[in-house]
């Protein structure tokens, strides 16, 4: 039987102590490493086991906790550092272990080194791993990061509240700020203006854009003017600043402050235009002096020869040179007409009965394929005015409506009534708060650009062609709106049409704002009839400072039976009167005289002759003045006068009662 005893094996042997010590070896060098790496780090880091102990502490935690490696090691944490033990570290520590996952204190603050951490507390089996890493330079940079980015936001917060529109862009012209101005002002919003590109969005000048931007390249900074779009369409005038922002003297953006300066240039370009007509006014009112005193000779003297002349060709000829004097006579009222305004008889004028008169007018002489539509029902006050010279700027109105459809369309004259407050007519010059009338002239022609706009109330502007239109047609318009206290004001589009407004003050604001009469404004019809002076027996004093004026009147008041002296100015009328054997029953007085004019002149003949009756002339308008009225003269002669026209003046004079002027007025 075999030996039951069982077989051997070399594990049976003796332990093999060389390899356990070269394991050993092999751990210890490990652990050395280990410790080598861990001592190396930057970062703080030490260990604690399940019962608080530290366990490891690196060099770097060791500065941290203020305590060596081998003063901790072995020591329980909440005992060595006892203000840990209730504040965040003791709170956080508990819940690591508990839950047993890592966790990471974002920003942990220690005091005693005056620095910011992120703290990751790793649990094991066999307690917790601490790591400290130092964050405080990150901290303060993100610190001043936010400190700059609220000042930022609220540098941008002025920003938002100032009225300039406040643009920067970048080189490539890209917007990087555009502030809530520049929202008000161009109509993008802030969300839609960054990141566009400028040109694209407000600039339509390109070539000038590029010019100021490279000048702007050049000196560092631009001031100018632009015209810049709108999201609308619209456009905008801005008075522009730029400025080059530069980085370590590199050029990296451009500050761009635009100032709204549209409703100041709009408001001196109407401040220019008035005086442009004002200076046209006093112009207009010398060369209309003249030319009547140049054309009254010539329409007595046609008349005059007319009148003993048999031929039928020089009758022909003689009526020519009337009809071109009066003409000529007629085309000075017209210019008078817009550069001062005209003041004919006022009486009462009913808009609807005026619109029927200018209806009539439209339809019988327009072209058929126009459409006249008057638009009337709601009733409306009277104003007041002279009907012929506001039937006058109506048909003015249709009639450049009528040229602006040349191929036919609707106009239309609509009426109705407003109430305008001072707010309204801040810009408006001369014109009262009040009621009043609008007549609107609409039509759906070919309208007019903005450019042609601003100027269509401009004396001799027009774009029809040569010998089509003198231009001063809306000016005329304009000038006798003027004259009855009320405005106009044009709109129109390319494409769509034009509308003119006229506003007339109703009657009862006209009266509200016209002074109390005294009596003072007598017209011929006025006088109060009296005895009759007969031309044979009756002496006129001329008075003019026209040669030929004094010698045609002369002629033809001499050959109606008056008898006549002559005065080439007030002094020398005074000269006359005063003499012992003057005996003059009228003074026919120029109202523009060198040395005394006619005023003057009147109150000294009326100071030595309280009974003189007085007949006014003049080139202009002169005589219905509130001074010559208060000097009781009831007669008034424009010039070019006709023959029958000075007769019937002088003989209407003549039968005159006297009205002795006002103390307080002469």
């Amino acid at each position: 039987m075999a030996d039951p005893s069982p077989p051997t094996s070399e594990s049976d042997g003796p332990p093999d102590v060389d390899g356990l010590a070269d394991r050993l070896e092999a751990a210890e060098a490990r652990v050395r490493r280990l410790r080598a790496t861990l001592e190396s780090l930057t970062d703080a880091l030490y260990t604690l086991d399940r019962e608080w102990r530290f366990t490891y502490v690196n060099e770097r935690a060791s500065e941290l906790l203020g305590r060596s490696h081998d003063e901790l090691v072995g020591k329980v944490l909440w005992d060595e550092y006892p203000d840990a033990a209730t504040g965040l570290i003791h709170r956080a520590y508990h819940a690591v272990v508990e839950r047993g996952e890592i966790e990471e204190i974002e920003q942990f603050f220690y005091a005693p080194l005056g620095a910011w951490y992120r703290v990751v507390l790793n649990p094991s089996e066999n307690g917790l791993s601490v790591y400290f890493h130092d964050i405080t330079e990150a901290c303060r940079s993100r610190e001043a990061l936010q400190a700059r980015e609220a000042e930022l936001e609220r540098q941008a917060a002025l920003l938002d509240e100032a009225t300039d529109a406040i643009v920067v862009r970048d080189l490539d012209h890209r917007v990087q700020f555009w502030n809530r101005s520049a929202e008000r002002i161009y109509g993008w919003t802030s969300a839609t203006a960054i990141g566009g590109d400028i040109l694209e969005l407000i600039h339509d000048n390109r070539e000038r854009f590029e010019r100021a931007h490279a000048k702007l390249l050049e000196r560092g900074a631009w001031t100018g003017e632009f015209q810049l779009r709108r999201q609308d369409g619209g456009y905008v005038m801005v008075d522009a600043r730029w400025t080059l922002l530069r980085d370590d003297d590199r050029p990296t953006a451009v500050l761009a402050i635009h100032t709204d300066v549209t409703e100041q240039r709009r408001m001196e370009l109407h401040l220019a235009r008035a005086q442009r007509l004002e200076s046209l006014g006093t112009l207009a009112g010398g060369v209309a002096h003249d030319l009547n005193n140049v054309l009254s000779p010539i329409l007595l003297a046609a008349e005059m020869l007319r009148s003993d002349e048999a031929d039928p060709t020089r009758v022909g000829l003689l009526d020519l040179i009337t009809d071109g004097a009066r003409r000529g006579g007629d085309m000075v009222s017209q210019v008078l007409a817009f550069a001062r305004g005209v003041d004919g008889e006022r009486t009462a004028v009913a808009v609807d009965e005026l619109l029927a008169g200018v209806g009539v007018i439209i339809r019988e002489t327009f072209p058929r394929n126009i459409v006249l539509r008057i638009d009337h029902d709601v009733p409306v006050p009277p104003t007041l005015g002279d009907r012929t010279q506001l039937q006058q700027v109506l048909l003015n109105l249709a009639v450049n409506a009528r040229d602006a459809m040349t191929d036919g369309g609707t106009l239309t004259i609509a009426v109705s009534a407003v109430d305008l407050d001072g707010q309204y007519l801040v810009e408006v010059d001369n014109a009262s708060p009040g009621e009043y009338v609008v007549i609107e002239v609409i039509d759906d022609g070919h309208g007019m650009s903005p450019d042609v706009l601003d100027r269509v109330f401009e004396p001799f502007f027009t774009t029809k062609e040569q010998g089509a239109g003198t231009g001063i047609g809306l000016s005329t318009a304009a000038g006798i709106i003027r004259s009855h206290g009320g405005f106009v004001r044009a709109y129109s589009e390319p494409g769509v049409g034009s509308r003119f407004r006229v506003y007339l003050p109703t009657l009862d604001t006209t009266v509200a704002d016209q002074p109390a009469n005294d009596d003072d404004t007598a017209t011929e019809g006025d006088a109060t009839m009296g005895a009759t002076v007969s031309a044979g027996g009756a002496t006129v004093l001329l008075i003019d400072d026209e040669r030929a004026i004094r010698v045609m009147t002369r002629r033809t008041l001499e050959s109606a039976g008056y008898q006549v002296v002559e005065a080439g100015d007030g002094a020398e009328a005074v000269a006359v009167m005063a003499r012992a054997d003057a005996d003059v029953d009228l003074a026919i007085v120029d109202m523009m005289m060198p040395v005394m004019d006619g005023p003057a002149t009147i109150h000294a003949l009326r100071s030595l002759e309280p009974g003189m009756r007085i007949v006014a002339t003049s080139g202009l308008d002169g005589g219905r003045t509130k001074q010559v009225r208060a000097s009781g003269v009831r007669h008034f002669l424009p010039k070019p006068f006709t023959v029958r026209q000075l007769l019937d003046a002088v003989s209407a004079a003549l039968a005159d009662d006297v009205v002795t002027p006002r103390d307080d007025d002469a």
